[in-house]
């Protein structure tokens, strides 16, 4: 960018604020009349903007307040899932005071589900379906039962086979881990569209227990801004970022069925001829749009909801109804502004003298790559406080840079010697199960994939051993999780003892499940090992005097062979099943 003296940088604002002066002397008439019925216009948008902000805020919070409730719940206490019959009567709870809520609804990750459920066009009344009560995944509508929760079946309501598990709401949570919104879409055989809220439900540990949602007929919103009073000629939407309508103060569908395929109307292929330029401008702010001669005071106002969620307020109000208050402008005095421009000009340079003489000075010095030159700077430089300041600012910061030039390298290498430890000490953690000791799964792969390319490029057999503690859930359950990680541990270390810690790898896999690799070892030497671990075991009780047995799927692959880590781990899983199926403690290879 091209640099300006600092004299015409406080000289040309005078000149410029002068004209603008005079400028507006001379239609000072027209402009504040003109700003006024601006304001009386967009006073009148954002008073009818506020009023559907707030409607659609108070409309769709109850959507995210109940999932997240229910979430916290469920989270925090896993074992309201084992029944979902009482779930029922929660959730029948919650929706009774929304008219708008549809369904309120949890699935879980064995197929069952059971929501409130209320007819998005004949509201009134909350009922609840179930897909577990007579026949497992097979859906059913039951009347309230204040005291059983679910009632008598309604026999007028279709039974369907249904799992939650395969339906969009379900999927999307799952896929997104996180709390989702579904897609705007049309209820099936009903005249509105609905929209829903969705979380994955996990436990402490981290664990998939279901998902929980809820879902919401938007058919009140349209009604609303139907009902809305509006000058003649104005126009409100509701859509989303891309331009898809939620509702409109005319009416007219949301979306077209044809052919058995349903598409939301969009601001683009709206009839009204106003909507469809309207979409070509929904940037939030105020704008102005002419269709066909006639103007409109545009206004775009986006509306934040929970979770990520954004759609879009859309007024447009006649400009003839704010203009209509215009009235014809005065003539201001020409002579006036040119005294003013000649006046404001000279006083301008008088200014830009007293002020940039000083200023010169103290950027000569800064420039002149020499600390010595900003300290040699007379004092007082100039009658101004703020430059005398800024001259003994400038002296006290030379003084000082040469002290903070000769510790910043000390400093910096400090910190840099902090850093690499901190790094290495992050890389260790993230490869390491940090009960065990042992690689994790992380760490497993980075060193498989290492050793077996080493063996595969110097020919090399490689013997892989995929192994889980048998019946390691009842230790949990009949000792607690305490004597489950003495078991792990006590695990851990038989595995160590047996194998070579330089050249063979020991890796938790996951829960019970461990990895042995034995690098350039004949299967019977790995067979021999492994039946050391097993006589250990069965030589010493592990929790309790209890004494614990393992499964062993081995899988070896010869010098010549191709086969990826992954295939390793695959094949001994196989066969890691197979020693399961068969009895447990076995080796299977």
């Amino acid at each position: 960018m091209k640099s300006v003296p600092l004299r015409w940088l406080i000289v040309t604002p005078f000149i410029v604020l002068t004209l603008i002066s005079g400028i507006t002397l001379y239609f000072v008439s027209t402009i504040t009349i003109s700003n006024i019925a601006n304001t009386v216009g967009i006073q009148y948008i954002k008073e009818v903007e506020g009023r559907i902000y707030d409607r659609v805020q108070n409309f769709m919070e109850p959507l995210s307040n109940i999932v997240d409730t229910n979430l916290h719940a469920f989270s925090h206490r896993p074992a309201l899932l084992d029944d979902l019959t009482p779930i029922a009567g929660r959730f029948y709870e919650q929706a009774t005071p929304y008219n708008q809520m549809t369904f309120i609804s949890t699935a879980t990750v064995d197929g069952r589900y059971v929501s409130s459920a209320q007819d998005p066009i004949n509201r009134g009344k909350h009922n609840i379906a179930a897909n577990f009560v007579h026949q497992p995944l097979t859906m059913e509508g039951f009347e309230y039962d204040p005291v059983n929760f679910i009632g008598p079946k309604i026999l007028s309501d279709a039974t369907f086979s249904y799992d939650p598990r395969t339906r969009p709401f379900y999927l999307d949570a799952i896929k997104e881990n996180k709390m989702t919104w579904s897609a705007i879409h049309p209820y099936y055989g009903y005249p509105t569209l609905g929209i829903g809220l969705s979380a994955p439900i996990y436990d402490q540990k981290g664990t998939l227990l279901g998902v929980t949602a809820t879902s919401i007929a938007l058919r009140e919103l349209d009604k609303y801004l139907e009902s809305l009073e509006l000058v003649e000629g104005a126009y409100i939407f509701l859509a989303e970022e891309n331009g898809a309508l939620i509702a409109t103060s005319e009416g007219g569908e949301l979306y077209r069925t044809t052919e058995g395929l349903t598409t939301r109307v969009n601001l683009n292929s709206h009839p009204n001829k106003v909507l469809q330029l309207a979409s070509g401008q929904l940037a939030t702010g105020t704008h102005q749009l002419n269709v066909d001669g006639q103007e409109y005071l545009y206004f775009v106002r986006a509306i934040s909801l929970n979770y990520g969620k954004k759609w879009l307020i859309g007024i447009l109000i006649p400009s003839a109804y704010h203009k209509s208050i215009l009235a014809e402008y005065t003539q201001s005095t020409i002579l006036i502004t040119l005294a003013l421009f000649l006046c404001t000009g000279l006083m301008g340079s008088l200014i830009a003298w007293y002020i940039g003489k000083p200023i010169h000075r103290l950027n000569e010095a800064a420039n002149n790559k020499n600390i010595t030159s900003i300290q040699q700077l007379p004092h007082p430089l100039s009658n101004i406080r703020e430059i005398n300041s800024l001259s003994q600012g400038l002296r006290s910061m030379a003084d000082n840079l040469f002290d903070i030039m000769q510790n910043l390298e000390k400093k910096v290498a400090e910190r840099t010697s902090v850093l690499q430890g901190e790094n290495d000490s992050l890389l260790e953690n993230s490869l390491t199960d940090e009960l065990t000791q042992l690689y994790n799964r992380r760490g497993l792969k980075q060193v498989l994939e290492q050793s077996l390319g080493k063996a595969q490029q110097h020919h090399q057999k490689i013997t892989l051993v995929l192994c889980d503690i048998d019946h390691f859930k009842q230790i949990n359950d009949e000792y607690g999780h305490t004597a489950g990680d003495l078991a792990l541990t006590a695990v851990a270390a038989n595995l160590k003892n047996h194998t070579r810690l330089a050249e063979d790898i020991v890796a938790r896999y996951g829960g019970e499940e461990f990895v042995l690799v034995f690098i350039n070892t004949e299967v019977t030497q790995v067979m021999q090992r492994l039946n050391s671990i097993r006589d250990h075991f069965k030589s010493n009780p592990v929790v309790h005097h209890q004494h614990i047995t393992m499964s062993f799927g081995v899988v070896h692959a010869n010098a010549d062979s191709a086969i990826s880590a992954k295939e390793l781990i695959e094949q001994a899983d196989k066969k890691l099943y197979e020693a399961k199926n068969s009895g447990r403690d076995k080796i299977v290879v």
